[in-house]
């Protein structure tokens, strides 16, 4: 009986080692494919160095995302570009967001209870209103929510924005606090997206002394 079991053992032991042989072997033949398949494959064309420049690009094709992901990405795009255009005082780059007859609505309240109390029509003419941020010695836009519905290459969207305009008067600095909404229009043209229309709806403003 002895004898049995010490034969059983060495069956049992040896079948281990030949399993555990087998299955070394087999994932080394494993590691040595995938390192030949890895060596076959060409080496990546080179990463294009980082830029700021490249931060606010509205077109669909500049992220890896596809299909509904990357116009709504494109379009968040658009909006925060409006806001660092304004406050860099870059008016010609803040016009060309539009497309060449979009136009900016001014309410001071909102459009369901009140008439806008100006229209700006045209690149031109948007640029040439938006020197009235030059008055200010420094202006802070901070987008907050927002939310778009796409249909093919048209969306609308609406967008909550805080802005801080800081100006001198009478040697004191004040600061001018807005709550503003946005209603927009956008049209998507050559992979890439355009305001066309947008209502600036003020909600509210607070005027106060500024201590820097």
């Amino acid at each position: 009986m002895q004898g049995e079991i010490k034969t059983d053992r060495r069956s049992f032991l040896a079948t281990a080692v030949t399993t555990a042989s087998s299955a070394l072997t087999m994932g080394l033949c494993a590691t040595d494919a995938r390192g030949q398949e890895t060596a076959a494959q060409p080496h990546s064309a080179a990463v294009s160095p980082l830029s700021f420049e490249s931060l606010y690009d509205t077109s669909i094709l500049a992220t890896t995302l596809k299909g509904e992901a990357a116009d709504r990405l494109a379009l968040r795009r658009l909006v925060d570009a409006w806001s660092h255009c304004a406050d860099r005082r870059l008016a010609e780059q803040q016009s060309n967001l539009f497309v060449p007859d979009g136009s900016i609505l001014n309410y001071e309240g909102d459009p369901n209870t009140h008439k806008p109390h100006s229209t700006i029509t045209g690149r031109a003419a948007i640029r040439s209103a938006l020197a009235v941020l030059n008055t200010f010695t420094v202006t802070l836009h901070l987008n907050g929510q927002s939310e778009v519905a796409l249909q093919g290459d048209r969306a609308i969207g609406e967008t909550y924005c805080l802005v801080h305009q800081f100006q001198e008067q009478s040697g004191q600095r004040k600061c001018q606090t807005l709550g503003i909404r946005y209603y927009d229009q956008f049209l998507r043209q050559e992979n890439r997206w355009y305001f066309v229309e947008r209502k600036l709806v003020i909600d509210w403003s607070d005027t106060r002394p500024s201590v820097p």
